[in-house]
């Protein structure tokens, strides 16, 4: 069960391109179910006097490490990956629910999370957001394309560094989520992007 829940929220995330994806949101939930089992099992088979909800606190604790991992600050004010450390550190108590045997409410709150993270996006947002793949020449570029992509009139909800996928030498790979105003043209978009200096491919990402 904690491999269905934790496969179901990862592949939303992975669908967007975000930094933890399918099998890190089911490690993350098989993890704290394991967790939470073995320390029952411990105060309750092997009888150690000992509290069987110690670990599994050490669990909602210890997971900000690795959301911190999916938070990229972007310029002053741009802080991106909220929300997939925030799906990591819910998708932890839903394994330590399931570990615990508490499974009605490890499944309605995965249906609940994946409700919010599908739907809810540009709930009462101006914007709507835009997966795009792009290019550019080395990685001492990264900040200013993305500055100067914000000048442009857009935010960047998301940004993944990667190879480039064109094999080019020098280039640097960026797999962004867009947020970009509801009226704009799409191609438009596209076309703002590509006169970024520095950048030398742009593709929409379905």
């Amino acid at each position: 069960m904690a491999f269905l829940c934790g496969g179901l929220i990862g592949m939303q995330r992975e669908r967007h391109g975000r930094s933890a994806g399918f099998r890190t949101h089911i490690i993350v939930c098989i993890g704290s179910a394991l967790t939470a089992m073995t320390g029952i099992f411990m105060s309750d088979i092997l009888g150690f006097d000992t509290d069987p909800m110690r670990l599994s606190a050490q669990v909602l604790s210890g997971i900000g490490f690795l959301g911190v991992g999916t938070i990229l600050v972007t310029g002053h004010t741009h802080v991106k990956g909220l929300t997939t450390a925030a799906g990591l550190w819910t998708i932890a108590a839903v394994g330590l629910a399931i570990g615990a045997g508490f499974y009605e409410a490890a499944i309605i709150c995965v249906i609940v999370l994946a409700i919010v993270m599908a739907y809810l996006g540009n709930f009462g947002s101006r914007r709507i957001k835009m997966d795009v793949y792009l290019e550019i020449t080395g990685s001492r570029n990264i900040n200013t394309v993305i500055k100067d992509i914000e000048k442009a009139g857009y935010t960047i909800d998301n940004v993944e560094v990667q190879s480039a996928k064109s094999g080019t030498y020098g280039n640097i790979g960026l797999s962004i989520v867009i947020g970009i105003p509801r009226k704009v043209d799409e191609e438009k978009v596209i076309n703002d992007i590509t006169a970024v200096g520095n950048v030398v491919l742009v593709v929409r990402c379905d």
